[in-house]
């Protein structure tokens, strides 16, 4: 599968199809249907100074896989990191080396813009997220504690 996907921006017209993905992963990690609407994907994912990104990865023109990442910068220790919101690989191709590749293409993006570590979470109860985690060689940051604060 690797060999025959390509990868491109996310624009406007891509809407149902990023809400399948994004509905894809939200039932899998037992969450409700997203209320995402098209300004929003073009305010946080489109527009040019939008501030997050979102790559997809398509094969045989259809959209297989999705992930986005946004840059951020430490004050504290001047490292510039990326941190990954969501990613997301059309149920119907799982297995096949699509979120590798989607992670594959992340990690080459924050080199180029000089990031020293991809950074994300995982629902505890995910069990396929955390195995192809570790296939990757990515490690649990034991230095950190996620919080969240609601509002």
């Amino acid at each position: 599968m690797k060999n025959r996907l390509s990868f491109r921006w996310a624009k406007a017209s891509d809407f149902e199809a990023v809400l399948d993905l994004s509905s894809q992963l939200a039932s899998h990690i037992e969450a409700g249907i997203p209320p995402l609407k098209g300004a929003q994907l073009e305010t946080y994912y489109i527009n040019p100074h939008a501030p997050m990104c979102l790559l997809l990865a398509i094969n045989d023109g259809r959209i297989v896989g999705m992930i986005s990442w946004t840059l951020t910068h430490e004050l504290f220790s001047a490292d510039t990191r990326v941190y990954i919101s969501d990613v997301s690989v059309d149920r119907s191709i799982r297995g096949q080396g699509v979120g590798a590749a989607l992670m594959a293409q992340v990690k080459e993006w924050a080199g180029a813009h000089n990031a020293s570590k991809l950074g994300w979470e995982v629902w505890h109860r995910n069990v396929e997220a955390k195995a192809f985690y570790a296939k990757l060689d990515a490690s649990i940051d034991e230095e950190a504690i996620p919080y969240v604060l609601t509002l």
